[in-house]
């Protein structure tokens, strides 16, 4: 698994051995180039972070501060390996060992984020609702700012819920993965 853009590209990242699901590299550069315009300056929140290649494709292509947060111990090792392979200083780059949902019930620390990547285990998201779930955490906590974009990543061509203060932007399929882009609805603070 490499980084696929960006001042990083080309790099290795470690994979713990068994039960991840790592995005596949033509799936992130995909995604990449349909945010390529967020990535600049802005404060990304990458949750079930795994290996960390989401939010290190981030910080990559120009993004300010990121934020992984992964609650597995069996995997944080090797995402901290990766941050700091990277290069990602302590001030523009932070690992939460932490359940999603825990980090979630509070209010966002801080600036909400511009940009949200979740990648969940599909077969269990689906089961116990968490697009809804995230929905009303991400936006009750303001965890992302009116305008930021949150990627979510599953499987399958159910059909998708109705999810109040969001938008959907895009619905796109690569493969079996699918990558649904919310707009949280409100004034977009960072055109003023």
């Amino acid at each position: 698994m490499r980084l696929t853009g960006g001042e990083q590209s080309g790099r290795r990242l470690r994979v713990p051995a068994g039960g991840l699901r790592p995005t596949q590299d033509r799936v992130r550069e995909a995604l990449c180039s349909s945010l390529a315009a967020y990535f600049p300056e802005a404060r990304v929140l990458d949750l079930f972070a795994g290996t960390g290649a989401m939010g290190l494709e981030a910080w990559s292509r120009g993004a300010a501060q990121v934020e992984w947060v992964e609650s597995s111990k069996a995997v944080l090792r090797d995402l901290r390996a990766n941050v700091a392979a990277c290069g990602v200083p302590p001030e523009a780059g932070r690992v939460t060992a932490a359940d999603v949902f825990q980090r979630l019930a509070h209010p966002c620390p801080g600036k909400g984020h511009d940009l949200v990547l979740a990648d969940p285990p599909y077969q269990q998201a689906r089961e116990e609702g968490w697009l809804e779930k995230l929905a009303i955490l991400l936006a009750k906590g303001n965890w992302i700012k009116p305008g930021g974009v949150w990627v979510y990543e599953t499987e399958g061509k159910d059909a998708l819920p109705e999810l109040p203060g969001w938008r959907l932007a895009r619905d796109k399929r690569y493969g079996s993965t699918r990558l649904l882009f919310w707009v949280r609805e409100g004034r977009d603070e960072r055109n003023g």
